[in-house]
């Protein structure tokens, strides 16, 4: 299994694939040189992406892969999916849960730029328009300031409160809150604490590990890899900022690759 993300916020997919399959094993491409997506034209994360399962198809057996990012997922999916012939899952916005679950009918959306323009969320927006009140916000720094907690560096509570500034000020505030990008996951604390109302998150982490379980019972979990393996593809990442991922993620061996 490959599981790949710009950042390490495509470890919050991995995490919820371990608890559910802690015998599988896994490799994690941290594509630190090109993060983040969210800034990247989509020709360059389409071309990004087709590199990534490429080159490591040529090194490893793999036979699944798992876009761990909400923007490479809505805007290359559906293309990577014709151009290989092994399972290629995604992180998918839905809106289906939000709906349910939300009490005043207003339902915040957040994420990158890129995945906010593209016309697979602006499809996803559309159908709710009539329904309910959604508000979005389009931004590139929350996942910088994820980022910043993971690798357990300190992170600025004013810089969150910019980012959610037009919800907190507003009288409609939102009681349901769609977390568009992987990055997020690891901020819903500290989101949390900024609006004095109860927040009720949604994610699509939960499908992304049904349609595992359905690719491996399918399978009869065959696995070609036989340790977990983190690549990454920018030599600029200080050890003891990974030391407690390959720790907690049990990954035995590391190495830098090229995807260029």
């Amino acid at each position: 299994m490959l599981i790949f993300d710009s950042g390490v916020g495509g470890l919050s997919i991995l995490e919820n694939i371990k608890n559910n399959f802690p015998k599988i094993n896994y490799i994690y491409l941290l594509d630190n040189e090109g993060f983040p997506y969210g800034e990247k034209k989509e020709s360059f994360i389409i071309q990004r992406s087709i590199n990534i399962i490429n080159t490591i198809q040529k090194l490893y057996p793999i036979n699944i892969v798992i876009i761990a990012c909400n923007t490479a997922s809505t805007i290359s999916l559906s293309i990577l999916k014709k151009h290989f012939d092994i399972p290629i899952i995604g992180v998918l916005p839905s809106l289906t849960k939000a709906k349910k679950i939300t009490k005043n009918n207003i339902i915040g959306f957040i994420a990158t730029k890129a995945t906010i323009k593209s016309v697979y969320t602006q499809n996803i927006l559309s159908k709710y328009i009539h329904y309910e009140k959604i508000k979005v916000i389009a931004t590139n720094k929350l996942a910088e300031i994820a980022e910043k907690k993971i690798k357990k560096l300190p992170i600025s509570n004013l810089e969150l409160k910019k980012v959610f500034n037009s919800w907190i000020i507003s009288i409609s505030q939102p009681d349901t809150i769609y977390l568009g990008c992987t990055h997020f996951t690891f901020l819903k604390n500290e989101i949390q604490n900024i609006f004095k109302k109860p927040i009720n998150f949604v994610e699509t982490h939960d499908k992304v590990t049904r349609m595992v379980k359905k690719f491996f019972l399918n399978n009869k979990y065959n696995q070609k890899i036989k340790k977990n393996i983190f690549l990454y593809s920018k030599n600029n990442i200080e050890p003891n900022q990974l030391f407690w991922i390959l720790k907690k993620y049990q990954f035995r061996y590391i190495k830098l690759i090229n995807l260029d």
